[in-house]
């Protein structure tokens, strides 16, 4: 044989198949089906669709809080423009003072305000309290404009608020409008009532 050739490869015997060990694996697979169709199978089917379909809810769930519509402000257009409004009037209130009548922005400021927003309008607001009946100020405020960020299905609103605000010392204005922005979120309590107060 030259160096060039190939020697044919050797086949290699096939194993012979034992017929007592197929006999045992059909016996043991057998066995295994019956107790799969026990009552162990579909209970244990069962579980795994209940843990399934609740995974799932929480995922939808979890993802349409994210989606767009569930910011009620993108598709209820009636509902927007009626909290823009109520909101914007309570804010137009508790942010007008007369050194006159303190009473007045007090009694509207515990009507509107609730949570968080009572300490943040008291520490906002007490500047001028305290300064304003020796230079008997008087401060106006007007919402030039106002948007809706937020609307959720369970009463939380969030704007953005833009105020003018005028200053008058003895029935003289101080100086042009000031310009002024706020975070408000209120809540859904048998009417609007400002939860928060941040400045923009």
């Amino acid at each position: 044989m030259s160096i060039t050739e190939e020697r044919p490869a050797r086949r290699r015997p096939t194993p012979r198949k034992n017929p007592r060990k197929d006999k045992a694996a059909r016996r043991s697979l057998g066995s295994a089906l019956k107790r799969a169709a026990g009552l162990g199978w579909p209970v244990t089917l069962a579980l795994a669709i209940c843990l399934s379909a609740l995974a799932i809810d929480g995922w939808a769930g979890r993802r349409s809080e994210r989606s767009p519509a569930a910011n009620r402000a993108l598709v209820d257009k009636a509902r927007t423009a009626k909290v823009v409004a109520e909101v914007s009037a309570k804010v137009e209130r508790i942010f007008t003072y007369v050194h006159t009548d303190p009473a007045a922005t007090e009694r509207a400021a515990n009507g509107v305000l609730t949570g968080r927003a009572v300490g943040e309008y008291r520490r906002l607001f007490g500047l001028v309290k305290q300064n304003a009946p020796a230079m008997r100020l008087a401060l106006t405020t007007k919402v030039a404009k106002a948007g809706l960020i937020k609307l959720t299905r369970d009463g939380t609103a969030v704007l953005l608020v833009m105020l003018d605000q005028t200053a008058t010392r003895g029935g003289t204005a101080t100086g042009p409008p000031v310009a002024a922005q706020l975070i408000v979120t209120a809540r859904d309590d048998h009417g609007w009532r400002i939860s928060d107060l941040r400045a923009a």
